[in-house]
């Protein structure tokens, strides 16, 4: 187990806000693939510390099937480096977020979530070729259909880019089983907007969530009906929301659309 000593940062609050990435189940647990290991983080948080658990994923297994008890994971002190730094970039834990909370308390419609966005991040997956198969997977997808399948992907595959390249008929995808076979044969190898299956939104979603760019912006059927409805914008959408919010239209958008879409968390 390790501890990350967190500021301005509540872990059940975020957990249960409506996740996009990193948890796929209900619990608050994930498998992450640490080089060629596979180990189960399990996470509570006490006051101002993370504390995270780390078992073999192997003897997670075995505990999930009736086995008592889970294998502690023998972990050098350079991985659990690498897994605390990416853990702090994943949960935006170096972030300061008090000029987005004063930017929300001057927004005619984000003052009103401002006591349910104070103490929150938004979480990026714990890989940029997962994060580019939830881009794909989000495509033209109610969120609840959208968590089924990430969370079938997560348990039988995770996120390894070669699992991707066979038959992916089983999880009933539809034309996304192509894009993502192209994103698994690609990766690495060929920039992403040359991808077939990764355009403008793919790539726009990614900027915001995994590169955590809040300059960044798209704009789909939710954000369309949250402009028209609630601000009374109903046609240059990308400069209003310059206007509006200016760096941070990217996470005020990631924001309004948790707001405003019915998220029952890991259903």
């Amino acid at each position: 187990m390790f501890l990350i000593k967190v500021k301005d940062f509540d872990f059940g609050k975020i957990f249960n806000s409506g996740l996009f990435y990193f948890f796929y189940g209900a619990g608050q647990e994930r498998k992450i693939i640490a080089g060629k290991k596979i180990i189960k983080l399990r996470f509570k948080q006490i006051r101002n510390l993370l504390h995270i658990h780390c078992s073999d994923g192997a003897g997670a297994a075995a505990a999930s099937e009736g086995a008592v008890g889970s294998a502690e994971c023998a972990l050098s002190e350079n991985e659990k480096k690498l897994i605390r730094n990416r853990l702090r970039y994943c949960f935006g834990l170096d972030e300061d977020m008090s000029d987005f909370y004063s930017l929300c308390g001057r927004d005619r419609v984000l003052k009103k979530f401002l006591p349910l966005i104070k103490g929150t991040r938004i979480i990026s997956a714990y890989s940029d070729f997962e994060a580019l198969v939830g881009a794909i997977v989000s495509q033209n997808n109610s969120y609840m259909h959208y968590r089924r399948q990430m969370s079938a992907l997560y348990k039988e595959l995770n996120f390894r880019s070669e699992n991707y390249l066979g038959n992916l008929e089983q999880f009933r995808l539809g034309y996304k089983s192509e894009y993502l076979q192209n994103l698994a044969a690609g990766y690495g190898k060929i920039p992403l907007a040359e991808i077939k299956g990764i355009g403008a939104y793919s790539l726009n979603l990614f900027e915001i969530f995994q590169k955590r760019n809040y300059g960044a912006f798209y704009i789909d059927c939710l954000l369309v009906k949250i402009m028209s409805k609630e601000y009374g914008v109903n046609s240059a959408l990308d400069d209003a929301s310059k206007k509006l919010w200016g760096e941070w239209r990217g996470l005020a958008l990631a924001y309004l659309q948790r707001f405003f879409e019915q998220k029952p968390q890991n259903k």
